[in-house]
């Protein structure tokens, strides 16, 4: 069944509001209703050798090794045993394509100043992720290739277009060109998530309604009684850790060209681009942190504190976070953090103009080998054996198999060395699902998404080129205020009017114009 999800998934997205497209978005992922996508690790060097064989009769196989760099991020940066499963990555990749990988993994924070310097100096990088690092921007600066330049992606990728299909591959062309291709995943978002730890909700009493789901359905005002329960409780305990990207997981923004300056916002229908921070929205999302960090739930030092916020609930530091709800986020997170946690939601599921682009895999213009690059992402979309490794690591050291197919990654000689975010994996339909989970959960995040809010301009990409210098200007006006706002240490009807007057004098309002002119151009040609 889950060689269907991704085109079922295209098909209903269409009804709802994309443009038609043709009958080739099917996924050629093995078909099967155990939840185990790979065959096992285990099975790697008997399977292996045929494929090898086969590939290396043809024109896939390197005459001389080809060593490729891969840089994505993770929350807290490269794992333990990083090198340990690259080798196990790279006793495939050899055998078959005479094909090596490097893996630079940088933390989520400092990920984009990374990526920023190592390809404004020429570095290497032959395949990366855009997370955190901004698909657009790099568009802009010239660092990325057409993935289509010398029908690469036709020639090498085609495992790819099978996965994807044709539509949610042109989603993330700019300007006609494709620089980057989507990852397979829950596009759509469970808007105003909470991740609290379960047991500080035994003990203050709290009791989930009888009928709830994985995700329990609450008001504003009844999480703001669930925190002031726990602070009593635990007074010496930090009770919500603001994150940077907590104000789309927050709110019901649709952020138009992947940033802030200039948004649609998802209680809408219309397509009128606004002013973020001259709306009720960010003013409302600004105070009700504000409000918490003056009643002490929030560290002092939380903007400072780089701390991934898994590992501060690990270490018993902090309760709750802010999340994105989807199908399996109660068992992702409690797998991340090592304890059981509690999703609550207080706004609608959404999917976003840019859902599908937002954070696709790219080649850099600094790669050493286009073509050994395409074929290495086409291996990505198209193997679960390295799905499976490349997100938790190796069978029996950081996870194991149950006997009923789930992956179990608390189990395992090594658990707690080796992880990656899995929603950031180029095709995590083709890994095994977490033992928690219903075997079709794939199929459920096809439902999930099919069912969401859609924003209007579902499929729309803004083109910045021409407002280039303004969104570096505005950005850095933004990030001088961001943390101080949107942690809730500045009194909001101070803290905005000041950086809206900065923000305006860096031509916030051209940004915005550009947009609506692009998006009226879209809309009209549709």
């Amino acid at each position: 069944m889950k060689k269907k999800v991704l085109a079922f998934m295209l098909a209903a997205m269409m009804t709802a509001g994309l443009t038609a497209c043709g009958g080739n978005g099917g996924s050629n992922l093995a078909g099967t209703d155990s939840p185990s996508a790979a065959s096992g690790q285990s099975e790697a060097a008997d399977s292996g050798s045929s494929e090898a064989a086969d590939a290396a009769a043809g024109d896939l196989y390197f005459e001389e090794l080809q060593h490729l760099i891969v840089a994505f991020p993770t929350w807290t940066g490269a794992p333990a045993d990083t090198e340990m499963v690259t080798e196990k990555v790279n006793e495939i990749l050899r055998e078959k394509y005479n094909i090596e990988v490097e893996f630079q993994i940088s933390d989520s924070g400092s990920y984009k100043q990374n990526m920023t310097l190592a390809l404004s100096s020429g570095e290497q990088i032959d395949v990366l992720s855009t997370l955190f690092s901004s698909y657009s921007n790099m568009v802009n600066q010239g660092y990325l290739m057409d993935l289509e330049e010398d029908e690469l992606l036709q020639t090498y990728g085609q495992g790819i277009i099978d996965v994807l299909g044709q539509e949610y591959i042109d989603a993330c062309r700019v300007g006609g060109v494709l620089y980057g291709l989507t990852n397979t995943r829950d596009y759509a978002a469970g808007r105003g998530c909470i991740a609290v730890g379960t047991e500080y909700l035994d003990a203050v009493g709290y009791e989930a309604p009888a009928d709830a789901g994985e995700i329990i359905k609450i008001t504003e005002d009844e999480l703001n009684d669930i925190f002031a329960k726990l602070h009593a409780q635990y007074p010496n305990l930090e009770v919500y850790r603001p994150a940077a990207n907590d104000l789309v997981q927050q709110t019901m923004i649709d952020q138009i060209g992947g940033d802030n300056f200039g948004v649609l916002l998802g209680t809408s229908d219309d397509l009128k681009i606004i002013n973020l921070f001259e709306s009720d929205e960010y003013m409302n999302f600004c105070k009700r942190v504000y409000n918490w960090n003056q009643l002490g739930y929030i560290s002092k030092d939380a903007a400072a504190d780089t701390t991934n916020v898994g590992t501060l609930v690990k270490e018993n530091v902090l309760m709750a976070y802010g999340t994105g709800g989807k199908p399996g986020s109660k068992v992702q997170e409690s797998t991340g953090d090592g304890r059981d946690m509690t999703i609550f939601q207080t706004r609608e599921d959404y999917i976003s103009s840019s859902s599908i682009s937002s954070y696709p895999w790219v080649m850099p213009i600094t790669t050493a080998n286009p073509k050994a690059s395409m074929i290495l992402l086409n291996e990505l979309y198209t193997n679960p054996q390295l799905a499976d490794l490349i997100i938790y690591g190796i069978e029996g050291v950081h996870y194991e198999i149950t006997e009923d197919g789930f992956l179990d990654a608390n189990a395992g000689s090594s658990p707690d060395t080796y992880s990656t975010l899995n929603w950031l994996y180029p095709n995590q339909f083709a890994s095994t699902v977490l033992v928690g989970n219903t075997a079709d959960l794939w199929e459920r995040t096809e439902t999930f998404n099919n069912e969401a809010i859609k924003s209007p301009a579902l499929g729309f990409a803004f083109d910045s080129t021409k407002i280039a210098t303004e969104l570096t200007s505005v950005t850095n006006v933004y990030e001088e205020y961001q943390k101080s706002l949107e942690y809730g240490f500045v009194d909001p009807e101070v803290g905005i009017p000041e950086m809206l007057e900065k923000m305006n004098n860096a031509g916030l309002q051209k940004i915005i114009d550009e947009k609506q002119a692009q998006l009226d151009a879209w809309a009209a040609a549709r």
